[in-house]
């Protein structure tokens, strides 16, 4: 996804969604990682001392090039093999990380980013995580 506009648009709606959920004063930063074949990686970090602001960084050939970059434990080993379609979440403590692996419209679109964030809180809000 190399379309800013639409990422941009992506990640205001899911602060968006999900402020509801979160404690007042939590800031929720975004870290981009686009791809040119297809989708990005959001690093979101949460926290009472995180401003609400968004980093963009060069777009990388894939979205597995730009996981690289994300210290992360949800996918390891060889990344080049992966095969990312819709939209993947590891939750770790203050930061999500959403491995968008298309450039699907109702993956980036307002329905998107609400379905992103119930898949996220649903969980918690059934008393199961």
């Amino acid at each position: 996804m190399q379309d800013q506009k639409l990422i941009q648009s992506y990640i205001n709606n899911f602060r968006r969604h999900i402020a509801a959920f979160l404690k007042p004063g939590i800031g929720l930063a975004c870290k981009v990682r686009p791809a040119k074949k297809g989708g990005a990686v959001l690093e979101f970090l949460l926290g009472s001392n995180v401003e609400n602001d968004d980093e963009y960084f060069p777009v990388e050939e894939t979205v597995n090039a730009g996981l690289k970059h994300v210290q992360q434990k949800m996918v390891g080993g060889n990344l080049d093999g992966i095969k990312f379609a819709g939209t993947n979440i590891s939750m770790e403590p203050n930061r999500l990380i959403l491995i968008k692996g298309e450039d699907d419209d109702s993956l980036w679109n307002d329905n998107g980013a609400k379905h992103d964030v119930e898949r996220i809180v649903q969980p918690f809000k059934r008393g199961q995580a």
